[in-house]
C-alpha cells in the first residue's frame, strides 16, 4: 500500500506551543556521551571531571583543553557522589541547560532526504528514549518530539543511553502533542502509528513521502486521540511466541524498514 491514499486537504495551520527548560544545570557522564559532546557542541560545556589516568582519560581531558574546558580531577567515590550513582565510567561533564528546540524551528530547514520524524506518546523510561535517540542517530530522523507533561525529559540517564546522539538530533517537547501532529500533517508528513492492534503490516506500506513515526508508552501504547489523529495504524508482525516488543526495539524495526523503503524508492524507476 501506498501512503499516497485519500486524505482530507482542507487542514488549518496551527501554531505549536513549546517551552524552553529554566536554566537548570545539566551532569553528563560516561567517555562517550563526553567525548561525542566535545566533538560536536563543546561550546555547551562548562567543565568535566575525570577519576580516570588511562588513555580514554586523557583523550578527554585533551580534547577538553583544546577547547578551553576547565578540567578538573575527583576520585570515584566524589563523582559518584556527586551524580548520585556510580555508572559515570570516571568522567562527567557539566552542560549549560539543556534546550529544547521549537518545532517551528526544524520544519524550517531544509530536509532534502526527507528524513522520518520520530513523535514519542508519553514515553516514560530514559534507557528506552536514549536507546530511541541513539537509533534515530544512527539510522537518519530528522527530529524527536515528545509531550511536557507525562512523558521523560532529557537527563544525564538519557544523555548516557544515547551514546551522545543528543549532540547531533533536535529534541522537540511541546505542550499538545496531537496539535504538534497536526502541524506535521500540514507540512506534508504522514502520520504512522505503532500499535499492536493495528490493521494493516509495517511491511504492506510504501513510504514515498515524509513520515512521522509515533511510538507509545511502553505499558499503554498511544492514546486515543492520538491514534486518532493517525493515518495509518501498523503492527509489527511476529512469528514467535512473544508478540510485543519493547518501545525502543519496535521504534528501531520501524524506523529501519521506513528509511530502508525510503532509499529504495529514490533509486527504484518511478510508476507512470
Amino acid at each position: 500500500m501506498d501512503l499516497r491514499s485519500d486524505r482530507p486537504k482542507d487542514r488549518r495551520r496551527r501554531g505549536t506551543a513549546f517551552r524552553e527548560p529554566a536554566d537548570e544545570e545539566l551532569w553528563i557522564y560516561g567517555v562517550n556521551p563526553v567525548l561525542e559532546c566535545l566533538k560536536g557542541a563543546p561550546e555547551n560545556l562548562q567543565e568535566i571531571l575525570c577519576s580516570r589516568e588511562d588513555l580514554r582519560g586523557r583523550e578527554v581531558l585533551e580534547a577538553a583543553r583544546r577547547h578551553g574546558i576547565p578540567v578538573g580531577s575527583a576520585d570515584r567515590r566524589t563523582l559518584s557522589d556527586r551524580l548520585g550513582h556510580d555508572h559515570h565510567q570516571g568522567i562527567a561533564a557539566r552542560l549549560k541547560a539543556f534546550r529544547y528546540e521549537a518545532l517551528e524551528t526544524v520544519l524550517q530547514r531544509p530536509d532534502p532526504l526527507k528524513l522520518p520524524v520520530l513523535l514519542l506518546d508519553c514515553l516514560q523510561d530514559p534507557q528506552n528514549f536514549g536507546a530511541i535517540l541513539r537509533t534515530a542517530c544512527f539510522l537518519g530522523s530528522r527530529a524527536v518530539i515528545l509531550p511536557k507533561d507525562r512523558s521523560v525529559h532529557v537527563t544525564g540517564a538519557v544523555f548516557k543511553a544515547s551514546a551522545g546522539a543528543l549532540v547531533h538530533l533536535p529534541v522537540v517537547q511541546v505542550t499538545n502533542l496531537v496539535r504538534a501532529m497536526e502541524q506535521l500533517k500540514d507540512h506534508g508528513y504522514w502520520l504512522v502509528g505503532l500499535d499492536l492492534e493495528g490493521h494493516l503490516s509495517l511491511y504492506e506500506l510504501a513510504f514515498p513521502m515524509p513520515v512521522g513515526l509515533v511510538v507509545g508508552n511502553e505499558a499503554t501504547g498511544l492514546r486515543a486521540l492520538v491514534k486518532k489523529k493517525c493515518d495509518f495504524l501498523v503492527k509489527i508482525p511476529g512469528e514467535g511466541p512473544v508478540q510485543s516488543l519493547n518501545a525502543s526495539v519496535a521504534a528501531a524495526v520501524a524506523l529501519a524498514e521506513i528509511r530502508r523503503r525510503q532509499r529504495s524508492a529514490e533509486t527504484a524507476p518511478s510508476c507512470p
